[in-house]
């Protein structure tokens, strides 16, 4: 069995409250020298029994926090990114999950790095094997504005901000020459991070929001402005007096212009009041949307709606 620093045997320990069986953790024999976020998967069997496999043990107590903070934010029911519409072009669904995907991949990956700061994990051993994890996966940027890799780049570059602590960090210093462009799109993102306070479940579906509009931003200047709003869930977070509020006091359902995965049922967005972005879509026949049985379920409380429909969301404390 590996040995793990005592910051991460107590992760661990913590996680495994979650499970009736403790995470199988195995370790490979590999150890290239480079630290990347695919250095481990999870993987859950149908009995829920959780197996950690650690391909390159290159710093497992790297590697296995990572991959325990993510179980972790699953375990306290954190926001997440999800779909219940689709376009008729099957590409575009595939590039928008996969677009807000990343994003809220910058979102968590905030918070690992954080925990992996404070508990001794990110030395300079570490950052140097993270760099160059980066940098292996990152192609240099070419004279063509698009030359296919635009977005790998980005995306690349912001988990690479995040842990080698952003922009102004001397481990980045040579990304101004390599990604100028990219450099300047992921700076952008990393920075909406920075100004949020994603410390718990409200603050960190804030913080994916944010990232959504930061990514327009950053690309405006390519003619992008991809509809996160209207396409992409993210999971609601309620306190109890909002569960107790009627549902067009929190949201106003809109007719989606997608198309609804339930067979026989017209999809409307729920777009929050105070943030313009989908929170859940109803998928609902066409009895349901008759006026006078549209206007009873604006009248509804949020947690009735919930029930009625089967939603998830997460409950501030």
């Amino acid at each position: 069995m590996a040995e793990y620093s005592e910051a991460v045997a107590e992760l661990l320990a913590k996680v495994n409250e979650g499970f009736e069986q403790p995470l199988t953790i195995k370790v490979g024999d590999e150890a290239s020298g480079i630290l990347r976020n695919e250095n481990a998967d999870t993987t859950m069997d149908e009995d829920g029994n959780g197996t950690i496999d650690i391909k390159d043990a290159t710093n497992v107590n790297y590697t296995l926090s990572h991959e325990l903070l993510h179980i972790l934010l699953r375990e306290l029911n954190y926001p997440t990114t999800g779909t219940a519409v689709h376009s008729p072009d099957n590409e575009y669904d595939q590039q928008m999950r996969a677009i807000a995907g990343a994003l809220e991949a910058g979102v968590v990956h905030t918070m690992v790095a954080g925990w992996q700061g404070e508990s001794g994990l990110l030395t300079e051993d570490v950052l140097k094997a993270v760099r160059a994890g980066i940098e292996a996966d990152t192609p240099d940027e070419t004279d063509e504005e698009d030359d296919g890799e635009v977005l790998t780049r980005i995306f690349n570059l912001l988990d690479g901000l995040v842990v080698l602590g952003g922009p102004e960090s001397d481990y980045v210093s040579a990304w101004y020459t390599k990604y100028p462009r990219a450099l300047k799109a992921a700076s952008h993102l990393w920075q909406t991070i920075q100004e949020t306070d994603i410390t718990d479940a409200r603050g960190y579906r804030s913080g994916i929001v944010k990232m959504f509009k930061a990514f327009n931003e950053a690309l405006s200047d390519q003619g992008i402005n991809l509809d996160f709003a209207g396409f992409i869930c993210v999971t609601p977070v309620f306190s109890a007096r909002q569960l107790r509020l009627k549902l067009n006091q929190l949201y106003l359902l809109q007719d989606s212009v997608y198309i609804s995965n339930k067979p026989d049922t017209q999809a409307y967005a729920a777009l929050g009041v105070n943030d313009d972005q989908c929170a859940f879509v109803l998928q609902l026949t066409e009895k349901e949307t008759q006026p006078e049985n549209f206007q009873a379920l604006y009248q509804k409380p949020m947690q009735e709606v919930l029930d009625e429909y089967g939603i998830g969301y997460s409950e501030r404390k």
